[in-house]
């Protein structure tokens, strides 16, 4: 998937979803019991990962299907050392992510993201997967002040969380809301085109956006406006594989700390664009 389709900010991946408004027809019905998800995983010794493309978590090769990126690494070496296997599963679009967990077609959705509070009405979250900084971006040679910067246009996709992060953070500010549809790149392309003075999002999809497009934006300061813990997603009410996940991933483990750190470096991504 090229920065110029990608529909986050993902996992932020960076990573908003269009699902909120329709989750409760795809709550699993409460009559139906099944074996719980820890159970399962741990009698198939296989995590089945739902997944969507989106570099550098996840790459998809074209020829021969194979799964690779940045989260297929770490999540395939850290189930290893619990003697599991990961399964690609499914490519999922986000819209069928809930039924998948519901209906016990995937057992985590391998996407690190970060999500608002009322997901969890229908979703948990579990693990760990670093931090996402979000930084200001303005044109390559905008000049513009601290001061000047409170009362700047902003520009934000509708479906992405920097529509309610760029207010918060900047309550001043002229808000440009662009529709649901828009790419990353469309999103940075109003600094390129002056219609908006600064663009609030995080640095992978800016230096995904940069290395396509140079000297037409740049990271207005190196100091993050805000960081997002970044976590998979899980079946709701799943407390034991939410625990275990937790225990697998968690990147504040020694050994999990220095296969994160070379996966950034593996990547090509340096630690202001993903923290840990």
């Amino acid at each position: 998937m090229t920065w110029k389709n990608a529909l986050f900010g993902l996992a932020s991946v960076a990573i908003l979803f269009s699902i909120y408004t329709s989750w409760q027809k795809y709550a699993a019905p409460s009559e139906v019991k099944t074996a719980s998800v820890l159970a399962r995983v741990k009698n198939s010794r296989t995590i089945k990962c739902g997944y969507w493309v989106f570099e550098p978590y996840i790459t998809k090769d074209i020829d021969s299907g194979k799964i690779g990126g940045m989260t297929a690494d770490y999540l395939e070496k850290v189930a290893a050392r619990s003697g599991l296997k990961i399964e690609w599963a499914q490519e999922l679009s986000f819209e069928q992510m809930v039924p998948a967990l519901s209906y016990d077609r995937i057992d985590m959705f391998c996407i690190p993201c970060n999500l608002p509070p009322e997901y969890r009405k229908v979703l948990d979250f579990a693990g760990s997967f670093g931090k996402l900084p979000y930084y200001v971006y303005v044109p390559f040679n905008s000049k513009i002040s601290k001061t000047d910067l409170e009362t700047a246009r902003f520009a934000a996709g509708e479906s992405y969380l920097t529509i309610k992060l760029t207010p918060e953070k900047f309550p001043k500010a002229q808000l440009i809301p662009l529709p649901q549809m828009a790419s990353i790149a469309e999103i940075y392309e109003q600094l390129k085109y002056n219609k908006a003075d600064a663009v609030l999002n995080e640095d992978i999809s800016a230096q995904g956006y940069m290395k396509n497009n140079p000297n037409i934006i740049r990271r207005w300061s190196d100091e993050p406006v805000d960081i997002k813990e970044m976590v998979f997603t899980i079946k709701k009410n799943e407390k034991e594989w939410g625990a275990f996940v937790h225990q697998m991933t968690d990147t504040n483990l020694p050994e999990n700390k220095a296969l994160f750190r070379s996966l950034i470096k593996k990547y090509g991504l340096t630690e202001k664009s993903l923290l840990f």
